[in-house]
């Protein structure tokens, strides 16, 4: 039996929840609703106050802490199957990144810090600045929020594709202790408790939440004995305190820590295709010839080198375009997360007017002691050197144009060998931040409501990134060819001992960065005919003022000392622009509202940190220019007799100045690089629904539906003749699945006495999608697609076992993920000019128990 499989012995167990998979979850529903038949009220905050999600005229998903807890939702990544045009995909290297797409805009995968996201990640209000320490797990989670389509006037900037906000809990008034505990197949280990103080001194109330959780990896690492450290596993910690205190009557303070501490092992990766010599021919868009970038005959080297580990068989035999379930992972060290915040708001409910005051800091920390890309073992192979070149060479050969001594001795030499692998790295990052935001928010209820604010940000980065990988050199091309050796050129490639030899590479990216940002924004809604007006009109406005600073110290094999060096890769640069929206409604009747949006969205410039920079064209860092997008949307929200809803909308989006990022290798003592362009237009249009039944007091359905098409208008590429062209016929934006869609019925049923049943099945399709969409710069943009996938999980939950102990009694969750054992690529890295890419995989099944009490 698989070693994943002996950790946890649950054949009946997976039985049991595959009655149940998880549905979409549809939203937050009122602690009173819950309890009544039929679909409770969903409460929600897009527009800075508590609103009902049928009368807010926002595309936007939300999904309560009871939801989240039963289909086993915990951060970020986990987010994926909760509404319609949603993608998420793990990280590469660390725990705490990931890739959000919203309507087809996806975070940018280059997770260096002159970029920022398009898409918004917030906790309680507070911006997450880094894409690449926004996936974690919080202890106390009241509900997760999902809006789609540009946020730009109450969520600002970088919320061009949506945003995701969580909001946690605060403290109870009443005294409470919740206990779980749980432990699955893959070893894995979890417990949390939460304690409420209730109000002491009639006044002050503290929450008290610590999780954690661990899991073994995924595949299985053949040159590693401890499965704690085999790919995919994980062992995270954390802590979050609440407080809140009632100063005066009107007067509320809200304080929140958190910290978490995550350490792991990135997934497997797996070497998926190979260069293997094949010309790639150019290719032609609009009139213009294009030519593509020619991949290392990697497939040539692995051939004739060795594996120094006997149980990983020869290095082609390491190659897959499947996933494997044993790998070697020569390089498999630990990746260490640590993140804490502190976020304090002071509330003060004055006569017609809310004021809010929120200041937060927050802290990141990322170590990568070591990570083997390639997905090889240990190997070695022909190493290339000048002045061994022509070692091992026929002696008839070499008489020909060296002296016979010299010949001979030549001869008799071996080609030098190197262990260097294709590719390993370890990386150093820390991030800080902080933020102030003042917020004026009119009471609800009357005519008009409006909202007032204003929005300060600053942020330092610093990122330390070495590398060392192996460029494969066909050496009868390189050095042995007609210009360096004439009528000898046939005879030396005959005679050639490693045509294919290693030229072993080490650089570094180091960088610091430096950002700020301030906006004021406004937003009012005016409901013609009084406050329950069929006609409302939302207008708002925003206006983001940015500063960007980046300083990169080494790009390459050696810090920068030359002082022109220096200062050519410190530059500054400022952006901002103006964002808003303009929102009509009509509730047509107590059942259905329509509405019509347009609204304008901004993502702020910055700097490409591994940009080649050059002293003698004097050629420094060079900024990037802000996004901009200008949506249309139209929607409509319904919902009949408590028993059914259905939500839709249809959108299309033009994006400007859209960003790309184009991997370019650079030998010679470069880094792994790429250049950034702003690539002009792109248009995006769909629609989506959602929509849940509740058949009866017991049986409810529910599902979504999403469909984006994009479509590349300008992207500018060099031709082969050198004059840039439109290469947009070509181009297919990255992680932008086609198709999303969610499928779930969940059963409830009263037992008898205090216990409850909870069944649930559910279905999350996601379409297939590119990760390298330009074939010019990515060779192999085909095997680093990201495979479509549909995946069923699955719950069955029983509460109200063992009241005689006490408070709610116990609840007994029998879950499982992945129920049917799909493989599918998640992750992928097309290396170009290297000459290999390399895939992760999804989890495989996973499946376990989790008990919990409330006293």
């Amino acid at each position: 039996m698989n070693k994943r499989f002996r950790d946890f012995n649950c054949a009946a167990l997976v039985s049991a929840a595959a009655m149940a998979m998880a549905a979409p979850a549809w939203g937050q529903t009122t602690p009173q609703a819950a309890e009544e038949p039929g679909l409770g009220e969903i409460v929600v905050t897009a527009n800075k106050r508590e609103e009902n999600l049928q009368k807010t005229p926002v595309a936007i998903s939300a999904v309560s802490a009871k939801q989240l807890e039963l289909q086993g939702l915990a951060e970020t990544k986990d987010l994926g199957s909760i509404a319609p045009n949603l993608s998420i995909v793990g990280a590469t290297t660390n725990a705490t990144a990931s890739v959000v797409t919203i309507r087809g805009i996806p975070t940018s995968a280059d997770e260096t810090m002159g970029y920022d996201s398009p898409i918004g990640i917030y906790v309680d209000g507070i911006y997450m600045a880094r894409s690449a320490a926004s996936s974690f797990e919080v202890a106390d989670i009241e509900r997760v929020e999902v809006l789609r389509g540009p946020q730009g006037t109450l969520f600002g900037r970088n919320t061009t594709g949506g945003a995701i906000n969580f909001v946690t809990r605060l403290p109870d008034r009443d005294a409470s202790l919740s206990l779980r505990v749980g432990g699955g197949n893959l070893g894995q280990v979890n417990a949390r408790a939460i304690l409420n103080s209730g109000t002491i001194g009639g006044a002050l109330r503290t929450s008290l939440g610590v999780l954690y959780r661990k899991r073994n990896g995924t595949v299985d690492n053949l040159l590693e004995p401890d499965r704690s450290r085999d790919p995919g596993a994980s062992d995270t910690l954390g802590l979050r305190w609440a407080a809140t205190a009632d100063l005066a009557d009107l007067v509320t303070l809200t304080n929140i820590f958190d910290y978490t501490r995550i350490k792991g092992v990135s997934g497997a990766f797996q070497l998926a295709a190979l260069g293997d010599g094949t010309v790639l021919a150019p290719l032609t868009a609009n009139g213009a010839s294009f030519t593509r970038v020619q991949p290392a005959n990697v497939r040539g080297y692995l051939a004739a080198a060795t594996a120094l580990n006997a149980e990983c068989g020869t290095p082609l035999s390491q190659v897959s375009s499947t996933r494997l379930d044993r790998i070697c992972n020569n390089a498999a060290g630990l990746s260490t997360d640590t993140l804490w915040g502190n976020m304090t708001r002071l509330t003060a409910d004055l006569d017609g007017v809310t004021v809010r005051a929120t200041t937060a800091f927050r802290w990141w920390r990322n170590t990568i002691g070591g990570n083997d890309i390639d997905g090889l073992g240990v190997i070695r192979g022909p190493m290339f050197t000048s002045a061994t070149t022509l070692n091992g060479m026929p002696q008839s050969t070499l008489a020909l144009f060296l002296p016979a001594a010299n010949a001979a001795f030549l001869a008799g030499q071996a080609v030098p060998t190197t262990t260097q692998g294709l590719f390993e790295t370890v990386n150093y990052r820390r991030q800080k931040q902080f933020s102030q935001e003042i917020e004026l928010i009119s009471d609800s209820g009357g005519s008009f409501e409006w909202v007032l604010g204003g929005f300060f940000f600053k942020e330092s980065g610093y990122e330390r990134n070495p590398q060392n990988f192996l460029f494969v050199l066909d050496t009868n091309q390189a050095v042995f060819n007609a210009t360096n050796f004439g009528a000898l050129a046939p005879l030396l490639q005959a005679g050639n001992p490693a045509r294919f030899r290693g030229v072993p590479q080490s650089s570094t990216l180091g960088y610091r960065s430096w950002s700020e940002s301030f906006a004021l924004y406004g937003q009012g809604t005016y409901r013609f005919g009084g406050p329950d007006g069929a006609l409302g009109l939302t207008v708002g406005l925003r206006y983001s003022w940015d500063k960007k600073r980046m300083e990169v110290f080494q790009n390459g094999a050696a810090p920068f000392t030359d002082p022109v060096q220096i200062a050519l890769n410190d530059q500054k640069k400022s952006f901002s622009a103006p964002t808003g929206h303009v929102t009509f409604d009509y509730r047509a009747s107590p059942e259905v509202n329509l509405y019509a949006r347009v609204a304008r969205g901004y993502r702020s410039g910055g700097f490409n940190a591994r940009q080649p920079t050059s002293v003698a064209n004097n050629i420094g860092l060079i900024p990037f220019k802000e996004e901009t997008i200008t949506s249309y949307e139209l929607g409509f929200k319904t919902e009949f007799s408590h028993r059914v809803r259905i939500n839709g909308s249809a959108f299309y989006n033009e994006y400007k100045n859209q960003l790309v990022s184009l991997p370019i290798p650079i030998t010679g003592g470069g880094s792994f690089g790429n250049a950034v362009v702003n690539a002009g237009k792109t248009n995006y249009w769909g629609f989506e629904l959602e929509g849940r039944f509740a058949v009866t007091n017991h049986l409810t359905l529910d599902g979504s539906f999403g469909y984006v098409k994009t479509s590349p208008q300008d992207f500018p590429q060099v031709s082969s003749t050198g004059a840039n062209a439109n290469a947009a016929a070509l181009f297919t934006p990255g992680y932008a699945p086609k198709y999303t869609a969610n499928a779930g019925v969940s059963y409830v049923r009263e037992l008898g006495g205090s216990t409850r049943l909870t069944a649930r099945v559910g279905y999350n399709y996601t379409s297939s999608f590119w990760m390298f969409g330009n074939p010019i710069t990515s060779p192999f943009s085909l095997p680093t697609k990201g495979e479509a996938r549909g995946l069923v999980d699955g719950q069955l939950r029983l509460d109200g076992l063992a009241t005689g102990l006490g408070g709610e009694g116990l609840g007994l969750t029998l879950w499982v993920k992945n129920l049917t054992n799909k493989a599918y690529v998640m992750r992928s890295v097309d290396f170009g000019q290297l000459g290999y890419a390399t895939t992760i995989y999804g989890d495989p099944r996973t499946f376990g128990v989790t008990l919990d009490a409330k006293f």
